[in-house]
């Protein structure tokens, strides 16, 4: 009986062997280690790997190995597929986490092959289907995580959703393996996969205000060009509009009369020029009435600059822009792109000849809208 149990146990150990990979008899587990490979997805190839890699046995180590699986972690299927080449090993630009990581020290280097190349057959367990090898590794120690990226096209991810046991190892120049670790990965489906989709909206904005209801023109007689300057003559009316469309606003005016009229001397009324698409020139002496649109404050983030119309690109004190046949709105500005906010000065400006009679109920209403373009 005694026979028996032993012969059975003898057999256990012998399969449990067999399920095992084939690693150097005298390899010792590293300290710590993984490879997080930049995709996950089947069928994917990993632009970058990333390896974090802590040595137990440090006498003699000067490469490591990346061995890559031909099967899954259960022996079935097909498992990766690494090509010949000469892969980038960088030791900057890291991920923030594991905190406490070093660069890998020595000038490193890094050749890639399939489980034929003599570099996998040495470093990597029965089964791998290729491997890459770093070299150059200088003077590691056994208390420091260090890290390092692998940049290469040469690796491809199984084709079915599953684990797969991948494996570091350090190695000395022979190569002779000297401690090993495994390090599981998991291949994702593509459809749900390692990347999530972020699809987002900005809401359309638009905000239109005037700064006041009135406006006073100073008192004008023949011999005097007057300019509107706010209901207190010290600060002009403003309107602010703010998009953020790529294609901007346009503003519009519109004179309710064409002229200032006076109800005491309906007469002689203060006339608006000709829209024609230039500004009218204003003197004194002349009976002229008209806007004279300008811009204030900047915008603190736009794009561009309000444009004025032609009938309204006015820059100087003598010279109006027309209203439009009564009850007409004209265009008078626009921004052709986003802005946090303009500040349109809207003044009218007036000249009067000495037939216009005296009176201070002179009045006009004035119309401003405008409209994001979306």
């Amino acid at each position: 009986m005694l026979k028996n149990k032993r012969r059975l146990l003898a057999a256990a150990s012998l399969v449990f062997s067999l399920l095992l990979p084939s690693l150097a008899a005298d390899a010792a587990q590293l300290g710590q280690g993984s490879i997080s490979l930049s995709r996950l997805a089947a069928s994917a190839t990993p632009a970058s790997i990333y390896v974090t890699i802590k040595f137990n046995t440090t006498a003699g180590v000067v490469k490591a190995a990346l061995c890559f699986p031909n099967t899954k972690a259960d022996g079935t299927g097909a498992g990766f597929t690494v090509g010949t080449g000469t892969p980038t090993v960088v030791t900057t630009g890291a991920p923030n986490t594991p905190s406490g990581t070093v660069a890998l020290p020595g000038t490193l280097t890094a050749a890639s092959g399939n489980a034929a190349a003599a570099g996998t057959i040495a470093a990597c367990p029965t089964g791998a289907a290729g491997s890459i090898i770093i070299s150059g590794i200088t003077a590691p120690n056994n208390t420091s995580l260090y890290e390092f990226t692998v940049n290469t096209p040469n690796v491809t991810n199984p084709t079915a959703v599953s684990q797969y046991n991948t494996s570091l190892a350090s190695l000395t120049t022979t190569p002779t393996v000297v401690d090993t670790d495994t390090t599981p990965i998991y291949i994702t489906t593509p459809s749900t996969g390692d990347q999530v989709t972020v699809t987002g909206t900005v809401a359309p904005n638009f905000t239109f205000s005037l700064s006041s209801a009135t406006d006073v023109i100073p008192a004008v007689d023949p011999n005097s060009i007057q300019t509107s300057n706010g209901p207190a003559g010290n600060n002009p009316v403003f309107m602010t509009v703010a998009t953020n469309s790529p294609l901007g606003y346009t503003a519009y005016v519109k004179s309710q009369n064409n002229q200032l009229t006076s109800a005491l001397h309906p007469g002689t009324p203060i006339t608006t020029g000709t829209f024609d698409g230039t500004p009218d020139t204003i003197t004194a002496g002349t009976t002229r009435y008209g806007f004279v649109p300008s811009t204030g404050t900047a915008c603190s983030t736009c794009i561009g600059v309000p444009a004025y119309d032609s009938e309204f690109a006015v820059v100087d004190g003598t010279h109006i822009g027309s209203f439009a046949a009564s009850g007409a709105f004209a265009s008078f500005v626009s921004h052709a792109n986003y802005t946090s906010g303009d500040q349109i000065y809207l003044k009218e400006r007036d000249a009067v000849s000495a037939a216009v009679a005296q009176s201070n109920d002179y009045t006009d209403v004035l119309t401003i809208v405008a409209a994001g373009n979306f």
